[in-house]
Protein backbone atom coordinates (compact mmCIF):
# COMPACT_ATOMS: atom_id res chain seq x y z
CA UNK A 1 0.00 0.00 0.00
CA UNK A 2 3.00 2.22 0.73
CA UNK A 3 3.87 3.05 -2.82
CA UNK A 4 0.45 3.60 -3.82
CA UNK A 5 0.29 6.32 -0.76
CA UNK A 6 3.66 7.70 -1.57
CA UNK A 7 2.56 9.24 -5.21
CA UNK A 8 -0.86 10.91 -4.83
CA UNK A 9 -1.54 10.56 -8.64
CA UNK A 10 -1.48 6.84 -8.54
CA UNK A 11 -4.02 7.28 -5.40
CA UNK A 12 -5.99 9.80 -7.51
CA UNK A 13 -5.99 7.67 -10.60
CA UNK A 14 -6.78 3.91 -8.12
CA UNK A 15 -9.67 5.87 -5.80
CA UNK A 16 -11.69 7.23 -8.86
CA UNK A 17 -11.91 3.22 -10.75
CA UNK A 18 -12.62 1.63 -7.05
CA UNK A 19 -15.23 4.16 -6.23
CA UNK A 20 -16.74 4.75 -9.86
CA UNK A 21 -16.66 0.27 -9.64
CA UNK A 22 -18.68 0.75 -6.69
CA UNK A 23 -21.33 3.17 -7.56
CA UNK A 24 -21.48 0.99 -10.34
CA UNK A 25 -22.27 -1.85 -8.43
CA UNK A 26 -24.58 -0.22 -6.40
CA UNK A 27 -26.64 0.77 -8.98
CA UNK A 28 -26.59 -2.77 -10.17
CA UNK A 29 -27.60 -4.61 -6.93
CA UNK A 30 -30.70 -2.09 -6.91
CA UNK A 31 -31.27 -2.72 -10.08
CA UNK A 32 -31.63 -7.18 -8.90
CA UNK A 33 -33.33 -6.49 -5.51
CA UNK A 34 -35.97 -3.41 -7.03
CA UNK A 35 -35.04 -1.93 -3.52
CA UNK A 36 -36.23 1.29 -4.07
CA UNK A 37 -39.49 0.72 -5.76
CA UNK A 38 -41.76 1.72 -2.53
CA UNK A 39 -41.47 4.90 -0.93
CA UNK A 40 -40.89 3.72 2.53
CA UNK A 41 -37.55 1.76 1.68
CA UNK A 42 -36.56 4.59 -0.75
CA UNK A 43 -36.19 7.37 2.45
CA UNK A 44 -34.22 4.86 4.10
CA UNK A 45 -31.82 4.16 1.45
CA UNK A 46 -31.30 8.05 1.10
CA UNK A 47 -30.88 8.24 5.09
CA UNK A 48 -28.13 6.10 4.76
CA UNK A 49 -26.55 7.34 2.31
CA UNK A 50 -26.80 10.85 3.19
CA UNK A 51 -25.45 9.39 6.74
CA UNK A 52 -22.19 7.50 5.14
CA UNK A 53 -21.58 10.99 3.30
CA UNK A 54 -21.30 12.70 6.77
CA UNK A 55 -19.21 10.43 8.30
CA UNK A 56 -16.74 9.84 5.22
CA UNK A 57 -16.57 13.85 5.49
CA UNK A 58 -15.54 13.98 9.17
CA UNK A 59 -13.00 11.07 8.78
CA UNK A 60 -11.29 12.83 5.87
CA UNK A 61 -11.40 15.81 7.54
CA UNK A 62 -9.83 14.31 10.90
CA UNK A 63 -7.06 12.70 8.36
CA UNK A 64 -5.80 15.11 6.56
CA UNK A 65 -5.87 17.16 9.94
CA UNK A 66 -3.55 14.30 10.92
CA UNK A 67 -0.92 14.94 8.07
CA UNK A 68 -0.20 18.82 9.02
CA UNK A 69 1.62 18.80 11.96
CA UNK A 70 3.71 15.97 10.42
CA UNK A 71 4.27 18.16 7.19
CA UNK A 72 4.41 21.66 9.51
CA UNK A 73 7.38 19.84 12.06
CA UNK A 74 9.20 18.34 8.28
CA UNK A 75 9.23 21.85 7.55
CA UNK A 76 10.58 23.43 10.33
CA UNK A 77 13.12 20.48 11.10
CA UNK A 78 14.74 21.41 7.64
CA UNK A 79 15.22 25.30 8.92
CA UNK A 80 16.41 23.60 12.44
CA UNK A 81 19.06 21.70 10.96
CA UNK A 82 20.80 24.43 8.34
CA UNK A 83 20.83 26.20 11.56
CA UNK A 84 22.65 23.80 13.49
CA UNK A 85 25.21 23.25 10.45
CA UNK A 86 25.62 26.83 10.13
CA UNK A 87 26.27 27.91 13.90
CA UNK A 88 28.57 24.73 14.08
CA UNK A 89 30.05 26.11 10.99
CA UNK A 90 30.90 29.82 12.32
CA UNK A 91 32.30 28.42 15.51
CA UNK A 92 34.36 25.82 13.69
CA UNK A 93 36.42 28.95 12.22
CA UNK A 94 37.43 29.27 16.05
CA UNK A 95 38.95 26.07 16.17
CA UNK A 96 43.00 25.82 15.62
CA UNK A 97 44.12 24.67 11.90
CA UNK A 98 44.56 22.07 10.54
CA UNK A 99 40.81 21.04 12.46
CA UNK A 100 39.27 24.15 11.63
CA UNK A 101 39.71 23.52 7.54
CA UNK A 102 39.05 20.03 7.53
CA UNK A 103 35.69 20.32 9.88
CA UNK A 104 34.86 23.52 7.03
CA UNK A 105 35.47 20.99 4.28
CA UNK A 106 33.45 18.51 5.91
CA UNK A 107 30.94 19.97 6.64
CA UNK A 108 30.52 21.73 2.80
CA UNK A 109 30.46 17.74 2.22
CA UNK A 110 27.48 17.07 4.58
CA UNK A 111 25.64 20.18 3.21
CA UNK A 112 25.41 18.11 0.08
CA UNK A 113 24.84 14.92 1.13
CA UNK A 114 21.88 16.16 3.00
CA UNK A 115 20.15 17.62 -0.06
CA UNK A 116 21.02 14.64 -2.22
CA UNK A 117 19.02 12.74 0.49
CA UNK A 118 15.97 14.47 0.30
CA UNK A 119 16.39 14.96 -3.45
CA UNK A 120 16.55 11.37 -3.75
CA UNK A 121 12.94 11.59 -4.34
CA UNK A 122 11.55 7.65 -3.70
CA UNK A 123 14.82 6.34 -5.24
CA UNK A 124 16.27 4.15 -2.68
CA UNK A 125 19.84 3.38 -3.94
CA UNK A 126 20.02 7.16 -3.97
CA UNK A 127 18.64 8.00 -0.38
CA UNK A 128 20.80 4.91 1.00
CA UNK A 129 24.32 6.49 -1.15
CA UNK A 130 23.24 10.33 0.69
CA UNK A 131 22.49 8.87 3.72
CA UNK A 132 25.81 6.43 3.78
CA UNK A 133 28.12 9.32 3.27
CA UNK A 134 26.18 11.30 6.00
CA UNK A 135 26.58 8.49 8.34
CA UNK A 136 30.49 9.07 6.89
CA UNK A 137 30.99 12.62 7.26
CA UNK A 138 29.49 12.50 10.67
CA UNK A 139 31.89 9.63 11.78
CA UNK A 140 34.78 11.91 10.29
CA UNK A 141 33.30 15.12 12.39
CA UNK A 142 33.38 13.34 15.37
CA UNK A 143 36.65 12.08 15.26
CA UNK A 144 37.35 15.81 14.84
CA UNK A 145 35.46 17.18 17.61
CA UNK A 146 37.36 14.29 19.79
CA UNK A 147 40.86 15.18 18.26
CA UNK A 148 40.48 18.72 18.58
CA UNK A 149 38.91 18.21 22.63
CA UNK A 150 41.47 16.40 23.80
CA UNK A 151 44.50 18.39 22.47
CA UNK A 152 42.96 21.87 22.41
CA UNK A 153 40.34 21.35 25.59
CA UNK A 154 38.94 25.15 25.76
CA UNK A 155 35.28 26.48 26.26
CA UNK A 156 35.11 27.27 22.43
CA UNK A 157 36.16 23.44 22.17
CA UNK A 158 33.28 22.93 24.00
CA UNK A 159 30.85 24.66 22.38
CA UNK A 160 31.91 23.41 19.15
CA UNK A 161 31.50 19.70 20.14
CA UNK A 162 27.75 20.86 21.69
CA UNK A 163 26.76 22.19 18.16
CA UNK A 164 27.99 19.29 16.26
CA UNK A 165 26.00 17.11 18.67
CA UNK A 166 23.41 19.09 17.89
CA UNK A 167 23.69 18.66 14.26
CA UNK A 168 23.55 14.46 14.28
CA UNK A 169 20.79 14.93 17.08
CA UNK A 170 18.84 16.63 13.66
CA UNK A 171 19.56 14.16 11.21
CA UNK A 172 18.14 11.48 13.49
CA UNK A 173 15.02 13.67 13.89
CA UNK A 174 14.64 14.53 10.15
CA UNK A 175 15.09 10.50 9.60
CA UNK A 176 12.40 9.59 11.71
CA UNK A 177 10.24 12.56 10.60
CA UNK A 178 10.60 11.74 6.90
CA UNK A 179 9.02 7.66 7.79
CA UNK A 180 6.08 9.43 10.70
CA UNK A 181 2.74 8.76 8.39
CA UNK A 182 -0.85 8.44 8.61
CA UNK A 183 -0.93 4.87 9.71
CA UNK A 184 -2.05 2.79 7.56
CA UNK A 185 -5.20 1.55 10.00
CA UNK A 186 -6.20 4.81 9.13
CA UNK A 187 -5.87 4.55 5.34
CA UNK A 188 -7.91 1.28 5.53
CA UNK A 189 -10.52 2.57 7.23
CA UNK A 190 -10.80 5.36 4.76
CA UNK A 191 -10.45 3.15 2.00
CA UNK A 192 -13.79 1.17 3.57
CA UNK A 193 -15.55 3.62 4.45
CA UNK A 194 -14.92 5.98 0.61
CA UNK A 195 -16.16 2.35 -1.09
CA UNK A 196 -18.70 1.52 1.34
CA UNK A 197 -20.22 5.41 0.90
CA UNK A 198 -20.03 4.98 -3.13
CA UNK A 199 -21.79 1.83 -2.70
CA UNK A 200 -24.50 3.16 -1.19
CA UNK A 201 -24.48 6.41 -3.46
CA UNK A 202 -24.88 3.95 -6.04
CA UNK A 203 -28.00 2.27 -4.31
CA UNK A 204 -29.83 5.02 -4.14
CA UNK A 205 -29.53 6.01 -7.57
CA UNK A 206 -33.44 5.35 -9.17
CA UNK A 207 -31.36 5.30 -12.38
CA UNK A 208 -28.15 5.98 -14.09
CA UNK A 209 -26.28 9.44 -14.69
CA UNK A 210 -23.10 10.30 -15.54
CA UNK A 211 -22.80 13.42 -13.50
CA UNK A 212 -23.76 11.70 -10.07
CA UNK A 213 -21.71 8.48 -10.99
CA UNK A 214 -18.42 10.61 -11.60
CA UNK A 215 -19.12 13.62 -8.69
CA UNK A 216 -18.41 11.45 -5.46
CA UNK A 217 -15.68 9.40 -6.57
CA UNK A 218 -13.90 12.45 -8.19
CA UNK A 219 -14.73 14.67 -4.76
CA UNK A 220 -13.53 11.82 -2.53
CA UNK A 221 -10.41 11.15 -4.96
CA UNK A 222 -9.27 14.39 -4.71
CA UNK A 223 -9.27 14.72 -0.97
CA UNK A 224 -7.62 11.39 -0.64
CA UNK A 225 -4.42 12.55 -3.20
CA UNK A 226 -4.22 15.72 -1.56
CA UNK A 227 -3.75 14.14 2.53
CA UNK A 228 -1.35 11.45 1.01
CA UNK A 229 0.60 14.52 -1.29
CA UNK A 230 0.82 16.34 2.42
CA UNK A 231 1.67 13.03 4.00
CA UNK A 232 4.64 11.88 1.40
CA UNK A 233 7.36 14.88 1.80
CA UNK A 234 9.34 12.52 -1.20
CA UNK A 235 6.82 13.39 -3.68
CA UNK A 236 3.96 14.89 -5.06
CA UNK A 237 2.81 18.55 -5.89
CA UNK A 238 3.23 20.21 -2.17
CA UNK A 239 6.92 19.57 -1.33
CA UNK A 240 8.83 20.56 1.79
CA UNK A 241 11.19 23.64 0.67
CA UNK A 242 14.94 23.19 1.48
CA UNK A 243 15.28 27.06 0.77
CA UNK A 244 17.36 27.23 4.10
CA UNK A 245 19.85 24.42 3.12
CA UNK A 246 19.79 25.32 -0.39
CA UNK A 247 20.97 29.07 1.11
CA UNK A 248 23.67 27.47 3.41
CA UNK A 249 24.63 25.55 0.77
CA UNK A 250 25.27 28.10 -1.72
CA UNK A 251 27.12 30.26 1.26
CA UNK A 252 29.69 26.97 1.60
CA UNK A 253 30.54 27.24 -1.92
CA UNK A 254 30.67 30.65 -2.18
CA UNK A 255 32.69 31.01 0.32
CA UNK A 256 30.78 33.85 2.43
CA UNK A 257 29.71 33.31 6.09
CA UNK A 258 26.55 31.13 6.67
CA UNK A 259 23.68 33.25 8.77
CA UNK A 260 20.66 32.44 10.66
CA UNK A 261 17.54 31.46 8.69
Amino acid sequence: MRPVLDNPVTLFLVSMFLLILAIEFGILLARLTHASLDDVRRQQIYSTRDAMLVLLSLLLGFTLALGEPRFERRRQLVVDESNAIGTTILRAEMLPEPARTNVENLLRRYVDSRLAFFRAANDSEQIKAALDDSDAVQAQLWQQAVSVSQSNPTPITALFVSTLNDTIDLDAKRREALEDHIPTTVWVMLASISLLTSFTVGFAMPRRFWFSILVTPLMISVVLALIADVDAPRSGFIQISQRSMERLQSSLHSGTEPTKK
